[in-house]
């Protein structure tokens, strides 16, 4: 753990002199915020409360006494261990904070340095230690909901299986069946023309091509979440052109209202298979779809691939929302979104990377807020004989 990142103690006293006497006793073996009156001590708190391990105050103090401090302060830093120096005079009060719970431990000027030590270790061990108890409680919690929707995955692959063999079956099946009405139907054009009919039939061979093509991929997701969820690797290559058109297909409808979208590159192959390539895609094409939600201005989504030694650099950029600098490390952390409830699960940009990652890949994230966000993958190029 970084140092900076370990629980301090703030000493509030608006005695000067005090406060360079406790810098000086106890500066070179805890982090030590000082403040010299009760607001500004409220102010730290509320921007470094996260920080504070143990809170210090002087018991009397202009405007508000150690005791109402710390009352205020129990609210913005529930965690902190609240501490007390006070004299004699004050006992009572003291005493009265420590019963209520306010305080766990006072006191009495001239305090001694060695008890003082004592008090202020024990406090930011604790400290420590309930800061590493949330943390695994944490990461337990964020396994047991991996765990769970690894579950769930397994069964949603199980139940897709069925449907998508059906609508296998039943489109060769249309196929066939087309082919005899094409051919009545083109017997009757002739004698009464109809460019309305010549237009639907025309079309229907590649909306056909369209619905086998999804039927496929279906099955490819379905298998692939049934591989995944066996820990079974799903390697093959991919043409990147070929799996860019069919993304930007299924994205249509998130893309349409929100956004253009461009692509441009060459046909080239990666070592990275065409359902798990798709769905990094899709998921980086629609939260640039969702990103365009309420911008006022034309949204733009820009898809370009380009080859770099061995790479292929796979770029997909939006002129959206952008993300926040402090967040920008974050979304790849599974669980965490910047969406609303109800609308992100955080687990997009995590599997993303995952699935880039484990074909030996990489993930490149650069945003600025109100411009937008570029997300760069680099994948293995498919080397020829």
């Amino acid at each position: 753990m970084n140092p900076s990142d370990l629980p301090a103690v703030l000493y509030v006293d608006d005695d000067a002199l005090n406060l360079r006497v406790f810098e000086a006793n106890f500066g070179s073996k805890f982090r030590i915020f000082r403040c010299s009156t009760p607001a500004e001590a409220l102010t730290l708190l509320e921007q470094k409360r996260s920080e504070i391990g143990v809170i210090l105050s002087d018991q009397r103090m202009p405007g508000m006494t150690g005791v109402e401090l710390l009352e205020r302060a129990r609210t913005l830093a529930p965690d902190a261990k609240r501490m007390l120096v006070t004299a004699y005079s004050d006992m009572q009060a003291v005493i009265d904070a420590v019963n209520r719970g306010q305080v766990s431990r006072y006191f009495v000027k001239p305090w001694d340095r060695a008890e003082v030590l004592a008090a202020l270790e024990d406090g930011l061990r604790i400290a420590r230690l309930e800061l590493r108890i949330r943390e695994v409680e944490g990461r337990m919690m964020k396994a047991e909901r991996l765990a769970t929707l690894g579950q769930v995955t397994a069964g949603i692959a199980h139940e897709l299986m069925g449907p998508v063999g059906y609508l296998s079956q039943n489109v060769a099946s249309l196929r066939r069946d087309l082919e005899c009405v094409v051919q009545y139907a083109s017997k009757h054009l002739a004698n009464d023309p109809s460019s309305e009919v010549a237009s639907v039939l025309e079309d229907l061979p590649s909306l056909l091509s369209d619905l086998a093509t999804g039927a496929d991929h279906l099955r490819g997701v379905a298998l692939g979440l049934r591989g995944q969820a066996r820990g079974e690797d799903m390697e093959a290559s991919a043409d990147v052109a070929e799996v860019v058109s069919f993304a930007v297909k299924l994205a249509r409808a998130e893309v349409r209202d929100r956004a253009r979208i461009t692509t441009m590159g060459e046909p080239v192959k990666v070592t990275f298979g065409p359902v798990k390539l798709c769905q990094v895609l899709l998921n980086l094409i629609v939260n640039a779809a969702q990103a365009m939600e309420g911008l006022g201005r034309p949204g733009r989504i820009d898809v370009r691939w380009t080859t770099r030694d061995q790479d292929v650099v796979l770029t997909v950029a939006d002129n959206g929302c952008g993300i926040p600098q402090e967040l920008q490390e974050k979304v790849f952390q599974p669980l965490f979104t910047t969406k609303p409830v109800g609308i992100g699960t955080g687990l997009g940009l995590s599997i993303c990377k995952e699935l880039v990652t484990q074909a030996g890949g990489g993930v490149r994230l650069s945003s600025k807020k109100g411009e937008g966000t570029e997300v760069e993958l680099s994948l293995k190029r498919v080397q020829l004989p």
